[in-house]
C-alpha cells in the first residue's frame, strides 16, 4: 500500500499546508533526514486478508452508506513537534452519484455535495463556496482527483469507491490477525498490516464486517507520526431523503474558482 493510498483513508490533513475556504495558512516545520525504520517481516495471514475483504465487501455492496468519523490527526508545527488536530463528519452516501459530507472539527468546517453533475464544497460559516461541473464522471472518477476539501474526505475516502479492496490490499508487504478485542461495546477482529514506510491496524466488527477503529503509523521519520480514526453509526441499506444531496448555496457567498485537475471522463 502506497503512503498516499493511507493517507486518503486515514488523514490526509499533513497534505495541506493551507485550509480551503479558510484563507489562513499554517506554516509546516520542515523535517529533518532521518534513516527509515527497518521494514516490517513480509508475513501474509492469509486470515487477515479474508477479514479485510469480507469489510471491503461488505461496504461496497450497499446501496447506501451513512456513518460518522472522529479523527486525531498530526500536523506538524513551526517548532517541529506534531500537534493533534481533532476532526469529525458525517458521511451519507447513495450509488452510484451521490454523496454528501459534512466535516467539523479544528480545520475549517465545509460541505460538499456530489450529485453526479458537480461537486460543490460550501464554507457556511465564511460563505464561500466552490463548484465544478462533473458530468459524465463516475464516484471513483472523482475521488481520485485533487478536489475541493480533499483533506476533510482523507479518513475515509477509501471506503466510498467501488472496489475497497483493491486500494486497502496493494502493495501489502505484511498482514496478520492480532486477536479480538471490543471497541465501544462492539466485538471486533483486530488486524495488522504493513506497506513501504507505513504501518496499520484496523478493528473490524465480528458480526457485521465494519471497521470502527483504524491506527496508522509511518515508518522513517524519527518522531513517527500516527493517525487515529474512529468509525460509528454505521447505516447500511436504510433510505436516504432526497434533500440530503440538495445544495443550497447561501445569496451573500463568495464563489472560489476550483479546478478538477486531471479529471478524465468515464468511458
Amino acid at each position: 500500500m502506497k503512503r498516499n493510498t493511507v493517507v486518503h483513508l486515514f488523514g490526509g490533513t499533513l497534505l495541506a499546508a493551507t485550509v480551503l475556504l479558510g484563507g489562513s495558512g499554517v506554516a509546516l516545520a520542515e523535517d529533518k533526514a532521518a534513516p527509515p525504520a527497518a521494514p516490517a517481516l513480509e508475513i501474509k495471514d492469509e486470515r487477515a486478508l479474508l477479514l479485510l475483504k469480507g469489510m471491503s465487501d461488505t461496504v461496497a455492496k450497499a446501496r447506501t452508506l451513512g456513518f460518522r468519523v472522529r479523527s486525531l490527526v498530526p500536523l506538524a508545527a513551526p517548532t517541529g513537534q506534531y500537534v493533534s488536530l481533532f476532526a469529525s463528519s458525517r458521511v451519507l452516501l447513495q450509488r452510484p452519484d451521490r454523496l454528501f459530507v459534512e466535516s467539523r472539527g479544528d480545520l475549517l468546517p465545509n460541505d460538499l455535495y456530489y450529485n453526479g453533475k458537480t461537486v460543490t464544497v460550501i464554507g457556511p460559516a465564511r460563505k464561500f463556496y466552490t463548484q465544478q461541473e462533473v458530468s459524465g464522471s463516475t464516484l471513483d472518477t472523482v475521488l481520485d482527483q485533487d478536489i475541493p476539501a480533499a483533506d476533510s474526505l482523507a479518513p475515509f475516502v477509501d471506503l466510498l469507491v467501488s472496489d475497497p479492496y483493491a486500494r486497502l490490499a496493494k502493495d501489502l508487504s505484511s498482514a496478520l490477525v492480532v486477536g479480538q478485542s471490543t471497541i465501544g461495546g462492539v466485538k471486533t477482529d483486530h488486524l495488522a498490516f504493513a506497506a513501504r514506510g507505513v504501518d496499520w491496524e484496523v478493528w473490524i466488527g465480528v458480526h457485521d464486517k465494519l471497521p470502527r477503529l483504524v491506527v496508522v503509523s509511518y515508518r522513517g521519520d524519527g518522531r513517527q507520526p500516527s493517525f487515529t480514526v474512529e468509525y460509528s453509526d454505521w447505516k447500511l441499506n436504510a433510505p436516504m431523503l432526497a434533500q440530503s444531496f440538495s445544495v443550497t448555496i447561501p445569496k451573500d457567498a463568495v464563489k472560489l474558482d476550483f479546478k478538477l485537475q486531471g479529471l478524465s471522463q468515464s468511458k
